[in-house]
């Protein structure tokens, strides 16, 4: 079942004390009753992944786009959570289109992933009977197979917002 989510860009600040500052996202009606702690809550309901940070820049960078002491994040989650979090913290979130998300997704917050995810035990075994002269079978051939999901080489579904998307059953809405 596809789920229908919005994209939220979140300014995340850090205290003197090295702790991270978060909106107060607890305050939200759609978190008060839900009866969750806000972390809880965004990692249930939210696209499977929970936080997407910024790999390129952190609070201890100054970058054009992040300052030092702050740090962007995006969330995926449902439409009401989006709605009243750009309204109580209008200052530290914002609404993201989906082509601005997927920039993000895969030029800041995946952009260290590796392409691809190697089994390396399955793939020693592959190459031992390789070297052994010994004849792979169906499953071993398709363990060579990135796009195949069978244990050995596979491509790395989250390094990649289309792939993470499909994989995740979720379509973006706006607001």
């Amino acid at each position: 079942m596809v789920r229908k989510l919005v994209p939220m860009k979140i300014k995340i600040g850090k205290q003197t004390n090295g702790h991270y500052k978060y909106p107060d996202f607890n305050s939200l009606d759609s978190i008060r009753n839900s009866g969750m702690d806000w972390t809880v809550w965004i990692d249930s309901n939210g696209d499977g992944n929970g936080w997407h940070y910024d790999q390129t820049s952190d609070h201890n960078d100054n970058t054009e786009d992040s300052p030092f002491g702050q740090r962007w994040g995006v969330v995926v989650v449902p439409k009401q959570f989006v709605i009243e979090a750009v309204d109580a913290f209008p200052n530290e979130c914002s609404v993201l289109t989906e082509e601005e998300l997927e920039d993000f997704y895969n030029n800041k917050a995946h952009i260290n992933e590796p392409e691809e995810l190697f089994d390396k035990d399955i793939l020693e075994g592959i190459k031992l009977k390789k070297d052994l002269g010994l004849t792979l079978t169906e499953d071993q051939l398709k363990a060579l197979d990135p796009n195949d999901n069978t244990r050995g080489i596979r491509k790395n579904k989250r390094k990649k917002w289309k792939d993470f998307k499909e994989k995740a059953d979720i379509e973006i809405e706006g607001i």
